[in-house]
């Protein structure tokens, strides 16, 4: 059995920062869902960190084929977070900073792989993700499955992936019959509802911990794939170890932007922003919404996702 923690996974999946942290990742496990697409995390093959201390940023460049440079050039990074935490935390002891002007850095992801779940078939669930605003694109950071990332393509590895949490989930269940209160039903109709829509049968789809063994290398694996949806970022998707700091853009809206378009979420941002009988974005409404001027407004979207101004 591979050394991996499912459970875990299924947390990384269902947390988000959109919810209140008085919300437990239990209580949000109902809301699990599959997923439809996976990406490579590295694809930009650099890692950066932004030192407000020092005000200088720091990276390293790395080949996402060759693990090596790239967990190098983590470790890099990742020392340097290392300095720059101790660092803070030696200047809170000395009465220099106070400890409201410091947030410790987490480190950069080791083992990441990006993920964009299915739309919700459960209404209870659609209604949650639109209420809260949630993305649908999430990110986990486990070896096992990235090592499978490495090796399989996006058509092999999804529904393994949903096989994977599938079977974890019956296996909790031990064959009972669940009523519609219960943290696992919503999930599970989720799960076997993805199987039969993709034409897929479940017994028969082999889950992503029977292994790599006698399962060729796919010459485009995972984590090779890049997502569409950021291509039109004028901004190159490096490994960013505090990507909202403001260094990285131009301006707080520049980042909003980004940050939408990399959760895949800005289409349904900017939809009560078209004109009633018109597919074409009211301009004045978005910049009202983005608290900017018409003008920065537009310059972002020319810049970052020219394809909302072309519909």
């Amino acid at each position: 059995m591979p050394d991996i923690d499912i459970y875990k996974t299924i947390i990384q999946i269902v947390d988000t920062d959109n919810i209140n942290d008085s919300t437990s990742n239990r209580s949000l496990i109902k809301f699990l869902l599959p997923i439809d697409s996976a990406f490579g995390y590295y694809t930009g093959n650099k890692a950066e960190f932004y030192d407000p201390q020092e005000d200088q940023i720091f990276y390293r460049n790395f080949k996402v084929e060759d693990e090596e440079s790239r967990l190098n050039s983590i470790n890099y990074i990742n020392g340097r977070i290392d300095y720059y935490n101790r660092h803070c935390d030696e200047q809170i002891k000395k009465g220099v900073l106070s400890r409201n002007e410091f947030s410790k850095i987490p480190h950069v992801y080791h083992w990441a792989v990006k993920l964009r779940l299915v739309n919700p078939i459960v209404q209870s669930t659609s209604d949650f993700m639109l209420r809260n605003n949630i993305a649908l694109i999430r990110i986990v950071d486990d070896e096992y499955i990235y090592k499978c990332a490495r090796h399989l393509s996006t058509d092999v590895f999804i529904p393994r992936f949903n096989k994977m949490i599938y079977d974890y989930l019956i296996s909790l269940t031990k064959g009972k019959t669940l009523v519609v209160q219960n943290t696992f039903y919503n999930p599970i109709l989720e799960f076997e509802d993805w199987f039969m829509s993709s034409g897929l049968d479940i017994d028969k789809t082999p889950s992503l911990l029977k292994g790599l063994k006698g399962v060729k290398k796919s010459i485009s694996p995972v984590i090779l794939d890049v997502d569409t949806k950021t291509t039109s970022i004028n901004l190159k998707p490096t490994v960013k170890a505090n990507p909202d700091y403001k260094k990285w853009y131009q301006s707080p809206i520049e980042a909003k932007i980004v940050n939408l378009i990399e959760n895949d979420s800005l289409d349904s941002f900017v939809d009560d922003c078209r004109f009633k009988n018109v597919n074409k974005i009211n301009i004045k409404k978005l910049s009202e919404k983005l608290n900017c001027s018409d003008k920065t407004a537009k310059k972002m979207l020319q810049l970052h996702a020219p394809y909302i101004l072309e519909l």
